[in-house]
């Protein structure tokens, strides 16, 4: 079996999320063919592709993928595969291609999906009571202790661990969003993509809106995010 064209994978021009059939299909014969083929990914991934400026990104969820998706549609980065969500991808086609993800404080990153899921939005769908004992945000994390946060597909995105979303195995840069604008002008010279933008737009800045944390969602973040803390190199007693 030929290695598949890379260019061959895009997503669909009205549905950015998933790729056009020939992808789908050839996707399916590599799949067929077998895991000891290893023509796959092991594990499935949201994924970012440019062909043009070659490229992977490995979107974590909560950590600047609008702020990096408005810059490269504002400065003429055609993403083929624009937000693919849950695919394996093979890995041979994308070989020379520069990959890179961005992560974020563990903490701080809770907190965000927190008020932005489930302050000002109900997105996991709560029935009015549990909804209204959500907004605490120890009870938030309470619930989320209680799902495999490394499970995908299983697992919303915005909860997953951060090192389940990127391939470490064949991953070329990860930058931080408490050192964005350095990390991503990195990323802009090796994609050769115009300078960085100012600032990311996420809805909580580093740091948090919170700065009092209490002990007790410190103690569940740091239990549930452990790999985390501990491949990123974050401390729980600085979050």
């Amino acid at each position: 079996m030929s290695r598949p064209d890379p260019e061959l994978f895009r997503t669909r021009p009205g549905n950015r999320r998933r790729l056009t059939p020939p992808g789908e299909a050839e996707l399916d014969r590599l799949a067929a063919a077998g895991e000891k083929s290893g023509w796959l990914s092991p594990l499935a991934y949201n994924l970012t592709i440019s062909h043009g400026h070659r490229f992977v990104w490995y979107r974590v969820a909560k950590v600047a993928t609008r702020t990096i998706r408005h810059h490269c549609e504002s400065n003429g980065v055609v993403l083929d595969v624009d937000h693919a969500m849950r695919i394996r991808y093979p890995l041979a086609s994308y070989a020379d291609y520069f990959t890179f993800a961005f992560v974020r404080d563990p903490l701080d990153r809770f907190v965000s999906a927190w008020h932005d899921k489930v302050v000002d939005n109900n997105y996991y769908d709560f029935d009015p009571a549990t909804h209204a004992r959500m907004q605490v945000v120890e009870e938030f994390a309470a619930w989320t202790a209680t799902h495999d946060l490394a499970a995908v597909p299983g697992t919303d995105q915005h909860l997953t661990l951060q090192s389940r979303m990127i391939d470490l195995n064949r991953v070329d840069f990860i930058g931080r969003l408490e050192t964005f604008d350095r990390d991503f002008a990195e990323v802009c010279e090796r994609i050769g993509a115009p300078a960085v933008p100012s600032a990311p737009k996420n809805q909580t800045a580093p740091g948090g809106r919170d700065q009092q944390v209490s002990a007790e969602l410190r103690a569940l973040v740091t239990q549930m995010y452990r790999r985390d803390y501990q491949l990123f190199g974050y401390s729980p007693d600085q979050a």
